[in-house]
């Protein structure tokens, strides 16, 4: 998607008010990182400060409910909302050039609670009756593909209820994000399987400025092989499961608790990939793009190689100052 020769714009609204600042006048510098599994999303922006007001705690405090839009401004601007934060940090900066007031926060509805450590036993449950439990504590509306699992019993052991989900979806296959008021917990499959959003290749005109990729199968795993001896039905669970992707390298043993051979068999196949989630992975630079998030699927063309195919948009930072907009992506091979 092209966007044209539009302007770059960014509006801030501050404890629930429209904040007037702009780019290029006193809003120096924003940033919105937008991540894909087990993180929280987070923004950051720079003020002008020359008068001392933001550094004397003028409006924004640690604590401090910030929310935005950023992309292009105009009637046919694409403009995409960021979401609701909380200030954490604050930092103030000079030098010759001038004084500026920093801010960092991260998405609201990652509150204490979530980070708190706590101790539960989910018996006789399906997995999406357990996320589904944890997201009414807190709010959250469920979203996405979760897998037809059910469980005699599983244990949140001294966990935070993000330590817990994020465990759950690499032990089972899926991914998890928190995404304002939603928990997004869905499968590997349906994610990784979606339709390319973008399309790069090595050619003039293309939007991408810069890129680093790289490949490895060091350390990665050609196979896996789960085996566990069930303590009540004396049945030996086993399950092997290949990645046509790596064409020699040594064999993932798993022996951790499996209750049925099909848990034995997913928790084989999602251990390995996690396992090589670093086969292939790179970094492209392209002219802002505000409707590039994570969790898409982007399509390197042939111009790239061996390095061509389907990548999946692990994290997105749209950065926006006084040099214009960029948006920088993290990629992984799928």
């Amino acid at each position: 998607m092209m966007f044209g020769p539009q302007k770059p714009f960014v509006d801030l609204s501050i404890a629930g008010t429209a904040s007037g600042l702009l780019l290029g006048g006193a809003l120096k510098e924003f940033t919105y990182r937008d991540v894909h599994h087990g993180e929280v999303d987070e923004i950051s922006f720079k003020l002008a400060d020359g008068s001392g007001l933001w550094r004397g705690g003028w409006g924004i405090d640690e604590g401090t409910e910030v929310s935005g839009q950023m992309g292009y401004a105009g009637l046919l601007g694409a403009k995409v909302p960021c979401g609701l934060y909380t200030v954490g940090e604050t930092e103030a900066q000079g030098d010759g050039s001038g004084d500026v007031a920093m801010f960092h926060a991260q998405a609201a509805f990652t509150s204490k609670e979530l980070r708190t450590t706590r101790s539960e036993a989910f018996d006789k449950m399906k997995l999406a009756a357990i996320i589904q439990k944890g997201a009414d504590r807190h709010g959250f509306k469920v979203v996405g593909e979760i897998l037809d699992l059910v469980f005699e019993r599983i244990t949140q052991d001294k966990q935070s209820d993000l330590s817990f989900w994020t465990r759950l979806a690499e032990d089972w296959g899926c991914y998890f994000s928190v995404k304002g008021d939603q928990l997004v917990f869905t499968t590997r499959e349906s994610v990784e399987g979606a339709p390319a959003v973008r399309h790069f290749d090595l050619a003039e005109g293309d939007r991408a400025t810069r890129y680093s990729l790289r490949k490895s199968t060091h350390k990665l795993y050609a196979k896996a092989m789960a085996k566990y001896l069930h303590p009540k039905t004396k049945k030996l669970l086993t399950a092997e499961v290949k990645d046509d992707r790596v064409p020699s390298g040594d064999t993932l043993k798993i022996d951790d608790r499996a209750e049925t051979q099909a848990h034995a068999e997913r928790m084989c196949k999602a251990r390995l990939a996690r396992a090589n989630d670093k086969l292939g992975t790179g970094k492209i630079t392209l002219v802002g793009d505000p409707l590039l998030l994570a969790g898409q699927v982007v399509r390197l063309g042939p111009g790239f190689g061996k390095y061509a195919g389907r990548w999946l948009v692990t994290a997105a930072q749209h950065r926006f100052n006084a040099s214009g907009y960029t948006t920088n992506i993290d990629i992984k091979a799928i």
